[in-house]
């Protein structure tokens, strides 16, 4: 299963940051230039924006590769929907002007049936689980997640069945965490 937040299938962009997608992904694909997204349109709430702008590992740069392929990518992955075979949840702001939201309704009708769960949240912006009121995203995460992966207590015989005791198992220690880029860090507003 995938949860998609705010994927950009549709960046953005004005006509001269086409034009230097254009050229400059072609000559000097390494070259940075601003970014353009707005720290304010990320979300509604101000601590988020301000958590942004502090953060060290945050910058305002963008290489022309970068910038190409996620202006190739979101629409090849768009064109593709309707072969789409992984149950997902797609979850968009309806007010997010860093990618068109029109686009991730575009996926979720061209995707097959009931494969795709799209939750268009009107009011909010681009980062949907860092809103001002994220708890009704998170719900609806809660709920998509509930329904995919029950979670069930093990059985175990009554007490007296004449089974034998089981022997607890050792702790289960989790893998060590790796990164994983997310749809956030390729939905830039270029």
């Amino acid at each position: 299963a995938l949860v998609l937040s705010s994927p950009s299938f549709s960046p953005v962009l004005s006509s001269w940051q086409k034009l230097l997608l254009r050229t400059a992904a072609r000559f000097s694909p390494d070259f940075t230039v601003r970014n353009g997204v707005a720290p304010e349109a990320l979300s509604h709430d101000p601590e988020v924006v301000d958590e942004y702008l502090a953060d060290p590992l945050v910058h305002d740069r963008i290489s022309g590769r970068l910038a190409n392929f996620i202006a190739q990518s979101g629409p090849r992955v768009l064109s593709r929907a309707p072969r789409w075979r992984l149950p997902t949840l797609l979850l968009y702001g309806g007010s997010d002007v860093l990618v068109d939201p029109a686009a991730s309704r575009a996926f979720a009708q061209a995707a097959p049936a009931g494969l795709v769960t799209a939750h268009c949240l009107d009011d909010m912006y681009h980062e949907v689980f860092n809103e001002a009121d994220a708890e009704p995203v998170f719900e609806i995460l809660r709920r998509w997640l509930d329904q995919r992966v029950p979670l069930t207590a093990p059985q175990r015989p009554p007490p007296g069945a004449g089974a034998a005791p089981a022997t607890p198992s050792p702790p289960r220690t989790p893998p060590p965490a790796r990164s994983i880029p997310s749809s956030e860090a390729a939905s830039p507003g270029l």
